[in-house]
């Protein structure tokens, strides 16, 4: 998975294939198999600030799962800031699926805030491969201000991003 995960890391220097198109790459999992757990991450960053930045990471679960609120799932597309100075990552916002691999029509949509984070885990997932995306993602994300237009940065400071 290491090598898979510094292979990941060059994708994302080397940047996407095609501008705007999701090529989501599979951490864990097979996104053909519907019976196993599978975490997909989408290589191109949503922004990018001086000390973090948001991605989007897809889930789908082996099996039947409830969020922190209670409501059953198998799949969901996420939201994510890496904070890279505290090597921590936390879901901004998920769009449940009652069917595996991001099928059918979404149940649930749910937004967290600094406030109330709810930290990306992978709970039960085994190997656990958190600590891998969050380095591979701030490895990536060293970015200086100088470096990005500034069309591409967000209007709030960086620290309020987090």
């Amino acid at each position: 998975m290491k090598k898979q995960l510094v292979a990941w890391v060059g994708g994302l220097v080397l940047g996407c294939a095609a501008w705007g198109q999701t090529d989501w790459f599979t951490v864990l999992g097979d996104p053909a198999n519907p019976g196993v757990d599978t975490i997909e991450v989408d290589p191109s960053p949503l922004s990018v600030t001086v000390d973090a930045q948001t991605m989007r990471v897809r889930v789908s679960r082996g099996e039947l799962r409830k969020n922190w609120e209670g409501l059953p799932y198998r799949s969901y597309e996420s939201e994510v800031v890496f904070d890279c100075s505290h090597k921590k990552a936390r879901y901004t916002s998920m769009v449940f699926y009652m069917q595996p691999l991001w099928q059918g029509p979404s149940h649930n949509t749910s937004t967290y805030t600094r406030d109330n984070p709810r930290w990306m885990e992978f709970r039960d997932v085994r190997p656990n491969p958190n600590r891998q995306i969050i380095r591979a993602a701030c490895e990536n994300g060293r970015v200086k201000t100088s470096d990005v237009p500034g069309m591409l940065l967000p209007a709030e400071d960086a620290v309020q991003a987090l």
